[in-house]
């Protein structure tokens, strides 16, 4: 009975997929405002009244399309942190890993965004939590006990202008992908901008 349960728990949830990825097609190619339950559920083979027990609305499927992704990036980031990198590369695969799944999510988020986006406030929330910097709050720690990050900066400074790249590479409009933008500015952040001779300490 158990094994039948978790059985029909597996259909249950490969379901919810199959509907959500059927719709996120159709919203992309047609709109959200423009596709309707019924054509979602007839491309799925399933009654339209099957839907709701899935989905609220069709603007759910964007948050449960979103939350899968953060959730993908967040396992990977959590692997960053547990790896025997040293910390600097930790920081590096964190910000690319984050990096990546707004660059390949840029669809979904900018739909997101304009169904759950306030625009009477000025804020927008970037692909991640406050998973984020608490991992990236525990890398800049070891960085620092490990002599790797200077002491004499609070973490909290170092964390909010790494997550201040992910932020402004968001919001950004330059004419570059998402992952080469802030690839460049962890560079300039790690590195600085004024230019060094060769042995030049």
């Amino acid at each position: 009975m158990l094994q039948e349960l978790s059985r029909r728990e597996r259909k249950k949830i490969q379901t919810k997929k199959t509907i959500a990825g059927i719709a996120l097609k159709l919203f992309f190619s047609k709109g959200l405002n423009e596709t309707t339950v019924a054509e979602i559920m007839e491309k799925a083979a399933l009654g339209t009244g099957t839907f709701y027990n899935y989905f609220e609305s069709k603007e759910a499927i964007l948050k449960y399309c979103l939350a899968e992704r953060i959730e993908s990036a967040k396992q990977t980031c959590e692997d960053i942190k547990t790896s025997s990198l040293n910390a600097t590369l930790k920081l590096s695969q964190m910000l690319q890993a984050v990096g990546k799944t707004h660059e390949e999510n840029q669809l979904l988020i900018s739909l997101y965004m304009k169904f759950y986006h306030n625009p009477d406030k000025g804020d927008k929330k970037a692909p991640h939590g406050e998973w984020f910097k608490e991992i990236l709050s525990t890398i800049i720690i070891e960085g620092q006990v490990k002599n790797e990050f200077r002491k004499d900066i609070p973490p909290e400074i170092i964390i909010e202008m790494f997550s201040g790249i992910l932020q402004s590479t968001m919001s950004s409009k330059l004419e570059f992908s998402f992952i080469a933008n802030i690839n460049y500015k962890h560079s300039l952040l790690l590195e600085g901008v004024i230019k060094r001779n060769d042995g030049e300490v």
